[in-house]
């Protein structure tokens, strides 16, 4: 099969290091190394376990970070090589283990990509995943596949880059009639700005800041909208167009990130705060948010996040990798807290415990997502170079979902 496959190049990895101590310059790691080939397709390893044949698959924030900004070492202790990407992915089941039931070749499918114990066939589960936490399974090296987090990150499951990838049967959902492909292939993306949400809900007639307007952060305003929070929000944006974007889902109030003054000034009047000008070091704010969502996973970002945050009030940071460049002072001075949040795990929802991937799921199946105003580009595999640049420069191309669409 076809597949856009990731490997590990040593020799890259020791002149990033030199470049880093001798030369010193430190532009990322460039160790990773993807390239389109043809490869096996990925067997089944139980009976538990479904194959599925790509037809959508996104490119993620973690895959941006691995791939375009060159740093997989958010993922790095558990990945195994060489793994093909994509962990957003919907597809066309085909072949199914004898002790699958209630999955059947030729439906449609998306997976929830996470594989801690359950997926990996471990018993007894793990005390993260016994506690109800799976992101932070101990059992991401072990089981009945090789090592890795996601399906996109482990050598053995293949991922949405390639023609077919693999899944057990505790991670698939056929999709219903009444959800597009278009509107599916967003869930698992949508399931992360969701559980985001239940897990650190805003409460009435709080202020609410969320900080980037690219698909993450669209997704956490219709996340919010969706479960019916009635709260004040400002989506702070780097680009004219996501404003735009902003207004056309919501009435939620945009302010553009192109100048700090201006934008700390913005920010200060929608939850009636005063800005710091200190003679040196950043802008601050005396008060603050009642609650920060920072989706963009950068560190001028996460800084201004956290300046953002009122005193004793919560960031909550949802991009998976390593950011640098950011400042702690709010957490000392402010007492500000910070936590992250990751994937699918279950959630209290109307009255019953349910696994996020499955409320997310529902919500998209109420047409609460808008997918002609996400998904905005796509590219064949063999244009992957061309997607990588269109992400890369969002100023000139106005991408927010770019994915991958197999021929099939």
């Amino acid at each position: 099969m076809k597949a856009l496959t990731a490997n590990f190049s040593l020799g890259r990895e020791v002149w990033d290091k030199f470049r880093s101590k001798v030369l010193r310059q430190s532009e990322g790691s460039h160790a990773l190394n993807l390239q389109l080939s043809e490869v096996p397709e990925p067997e089944l390893p139980g009976p538990q376990w479904v194959k599925i044949r790509s037809i959508m698959s996104g490119i993620s924030g973690m895959d941006e970070g691995m791939i375009i900004d060159h740093d997989p070492s958010a993922f790095g202790a558990f990945l195994s090589f060489p793994f093909i990407p994509g962990n957003e992915n919907m597809g066309i089941v085909t072949e199914i283990g004898g002790q699958v039931e209630g999955i059947e070749p030729g439906e449609r499918a998306i997976v929830n990509p996470l594989l801690s114990c359950k997926p990996r066939e471990v018993t007894p589960l793990c005390p993260s995943c016994s506690r109800g936490q799976p992101s932070s399974c101990r059992s991401f090296a072990k089981g009945a596949i090789g090592p890795g987090i996601i399906i996109g990150g482990c050598k053995d499951t293949g991922g949405g880059w390639g023609d077919s990838f693999i899944a057990h049967k505790s991670q698939v959902r056929t999709i219903p009639q009444n959800i597009e492909s278009d509107q599916a292939v967003l869930v698992p993306e949508f399931t992360r700005a969701v559980r985001a949400v239940l897990q650190y809900p805003p409460r009435s007639g709080d202020r609410v800041i969320i900080v980037g307007a690219g698909s993450p952060g669209l997704m956490t305003l219709h996340a919010i909208q969706a479960l019916g929070h009635h709260v004040e929000i400002l989506v702070v944006a780097d680009h004219s167009f996501e404003a735009e974007l902003v207004g056309d889902v919501s009435e939620a109030g945009v302010a553009l990130a192109h100048s700090p003054n201006s934008l700390y000034e913005e920010v200060a009047s929608f939850v009636k705060a005063t800005v710091q000008y200190p003679e040196v070091g950043r802008l601050s704010l005396e008060g603050g948010a009642d609650l920060v969502y920072e989706t963009t996973g950068r560190g001028e970002r996460i800084d201004d996040a956290l300046r953002f945050a009122g005193e004793g009030m919560q960031v909550v940071l949802m991009n998976i990798n390593r950011p640098s460049g950011f400042d702690l002072t709010p957490i000392w001075f402010k007492g500000v807290r910070i936590n992250g949040t990751a994937f699918s795990g279950p959630e209290s929802y109307k009255g019953e415990t349910r696994e996020t991937f499955d409320i997310a799921m529902d919500l998209v199946a109420e047409h609460r997502l808008a997918p002609e105003k996400l998904v905005t580009h796509r590219f064949t595999l063999e244009e992957h170079r061309q997607a990588f640049d269109t992400l890369a420069n969002r100023a000139q191309s106005k991408a927010v979902k770019v994915i991958f669409k197999h021929v099939v």
